[in-house]
Parts: structure tokens; C-alpha cells; sequence
């Protein structure tokens, strides 16, 4: 995936992504997890001792019609289709004003931090990927192409 800048007089406020047809069919089917993470794990302090429940309880009522939301684009994004997509040959253009971008790097971090999360929050130089199975490797895969998709979003900030 690669930052494809479109020209400012042809619409500036698209951002527009070079993607193969497998990285395409990898970012639907890595989107298609939303969500992983748990509502509750957010926390408005890191000592529960400080929080007070009812504003803890804030904080999870808006995280969930935050992911409401997120669905409901997620479930438009996952048809693959226009506006998001446009195929010439090869080559797979993604499409996206500057709030869908924010929302989908909101919804792969989602899927990447909830990943580490089910994996036991573990230190990721010290995983060691070629002994896991089942849950645990795909939650590795979630993980790794969440984080390949952010690097390549996120590189339209850095070219700007």
C-alpha cells in the first residue's frame, strides 16, 4: 500500500492509496474483524482508585456509540465497492476524504490494540510468532496487518 497523491486541482480533499488486488482483499478481511476491542478496557485514568464510576460509565456509553458508528462505515467500506475502490489493471486505487481516513486508522487501531490485548498484552520482541496456533496466530495476523495498513494511511500525513 502507498500514498498516491492525487493533483490539488483534481480534488485535495481525497486522499488516494495504491493498493494490489491481495492487499485489497487483505484490508476488507482485516477491517471485517471490527470490533475486537472491549469497551471496558478503556479507562479515564490508569488508577481506578481515581475514576468515578459514573464517569467511567461516561466514558463506555460514548466508546459504544463510538463503535456503533464505526460499524455502520465499516459494513459500507466492506462492499468493496466505489467510492471507496476504483481497479485500473492491476492496480487498486482507495479513496478516502480526510474523516474516513480518521475513522479507518480508528477502526485498525481498534483491531490491532484489541489483538494485543487478547494476546496477554505481551512485550512484541519477546513473542515468538512461530510457536503459536489457532487463536493466538491469527490474533498475531490481526495485529501485523492492522499495523501494516496504519504505516501506509498514515504515510498521506507524512507526504502533506
Amino acid at each position: 500500500m502507498r500514498f498516491a497523491p492525487l493533483s490539488r486541482t483534481r480534488n485535495p480533499a481525497v486522499f488516494r492509496f495504491r493498493l494490489s488486488k491481495l492487499e485489497k482483499a487483505l484490508l476488507l478481511a482485516t477491517v471485517q474483524l471490527f470490533p475486537v476491542l472491549d469497551t471496558s478496557y478503556h479507562r479515564l485514568t490508569r488508577n481506578p482508585n481515581y475514576a468515578l464510576p459514573a464517569e467511567q460509565q461516561l466514558l463506555e456509553e460514548a466508546m459504544k456509540r463510538q463503535r456503533t458508528d464505526h460499524r455502520a462505515k465499516v459494513n459500507d467500506f466492506l462492499r468493496g465497492e466505489s467510492p471507496f475502490f476504483r481497479e485500473n489493471g492491476e492496480d487498486v486505487f482507495l479513496n478516502v476524504t480526510a474523516e474516513q481516513l480518521e475513522w479507518l486508522l480508528q477502526v485498525l487501531n481498534d483491531i490491532r490494540v484489541g489483538s494485543w490485548v487478547k494476546l496477554g498484552s505481551p512485550e512484541i520482541d519477546g513473542l515468538r510468532r512461530e510457536a503459536l496456533a489457532g487463536d493466538e496466530a491469527r490474533a498475531v495476523a490481526a495485529m501485523d496487518m492492522s499495523a501494516y495498513f496504519q504505516s501506509g494511511l498514515l504515510e498521506a500525513f507524512r507526504a502533506h
